[in-house]
């Protein structure tokens, strides 16, 4: 096929955090690109993945939930999505349906997505509103706030959808592979994610202390992966990796939380250590020896330093 006539193009998700960006983005994916956690603000980074095909290809940008910023941390996750709404193509409005329809306030478009919706006006983006979580309610209910939307803003389209269970997903891609520009093959065909298996592996850790650990605990930490060996296994040609070790520091904000991450006797770091060492053995395929450290370091979100080395780059 000539590669000229393929359609192809950048979708943003943009919402407000736990709207299930990520959870839609690991459905289209087919495998786990990004972490999910109930704790809001769980994606810090732009995670791309990308959905190829014949006459398509769609790289999708998650998000970092759309929240007022207090740390530098924070200011380079507003700057992020900013830049990934600059970016798209498409964008895709994610709103937490379920939630929506219970809100107290009536079907109503709330002063945050009429913004980000005033701004893909002024960039004049198609944008389709996606209304998540339908499976957790009824749909006649829906009706109220597809109308409150349609009359507030022209969409390219309204699609309900459940991310968790994949319902709507294939007449939202449908849709957005109809409005794609015409573009080249941005990524090689076989491509699933810019994202590298250290990265990924730095996030499954992440993702365990989120699910472990509770209050201010999650949002205080993150992880550095220190070093990534690979092993092969012996006289196979090509090389055949059979393990990786993994060495990972966890960073928190305080002494007290620090005892927390360890537990009594290493209990939690082992807990925390053993769930990712098999999310992280899944992913490669191959065994993986994991070793993690916790580390205080004071206001870590503020120190420009740590946050560029753990791949956070502030943008003036």
């Amino acid at each position: 096929m000539n590669e000229s006539c393929i359609h192809s193009g950048f979708i943003s998700l943009i919402g407000r955090p736990n709207t299930g960006k990520s959870t839609l983005l690991n459905h289209l994916a087919g495998i786990r690109l990004a972490i999910t956690s109930p704790k809001a603000q769980t994606t810090r980074q732009v995670i791309r993945a990308i959905l190829d095909d014949e006459t398509s290809q769609m790289i999708f940008l998650d998000t970092p939930g759309v929240h007022k910023s207090r740390t530098r941390l924070g200011d380079y996750m507003a700057a992020s999505t900013a830049m990934a709404l600059a970016d798209g193509d498409i964008i895709l409005l994610l709103i937490d349906a379920d939630a929506a329809v219970r809100s107290p306030k009536g079907p109503k478009v709330p002063d945050l997505e009429a913004e980000i919706l005033e701004k893909a006006s002024q960039m004049k983006k198609p944008v389709i509103l996606v209304l998540n979580k339908v499976d957790r309610t009824v749909k006649e209910s829906l009706l109220p706030l597809l109308a409150a939307y349609a009359a507030a803003f022209d969409f390219a389209a309204l699609i309900p959808i459940s991310a968790l269970t994949g319902d709507g997903i294939s007449q939202l891609v449908e849709t957005m592979r109809g409005l794609l520009p015409a573009g080249p093959r941005y990524f090689p065909a076989e491509s699933l994610t810019d994202q590298t298996e250290r990265e990924l592996a730095g996030e499954l850790v992440r993702e365990q202390i989120l699910m472990l650990t509770s209050e201010e605990i999650p949002h205080g930490t993150a992880v550095e992966i220190e070093s990534f060996e690979e092993f092969d296994k012996p006289g196979t040609e090509p090389p055949e990796r059979e393990r990786v070790r993994i060495s990972a520091s966890i960073y928190c904000d305080k002494d007290s939380h620090k005892g927390i991450l360890i537990g009594k006797n290493g209990s939690m770091l082992k807990k925390i250590g053993t769930a990712a060492r098999l999310q992280i053995e899944h992913m490669l395929d191959c065994t993986c020896y994991l070793e993690l450290h916790v580390k205080v370091r004071d206001d870590w979100r503020n120190r420009i330093g740590i946050l560029r080395n753990l791949g956070y780059e502030i943008r003036k």
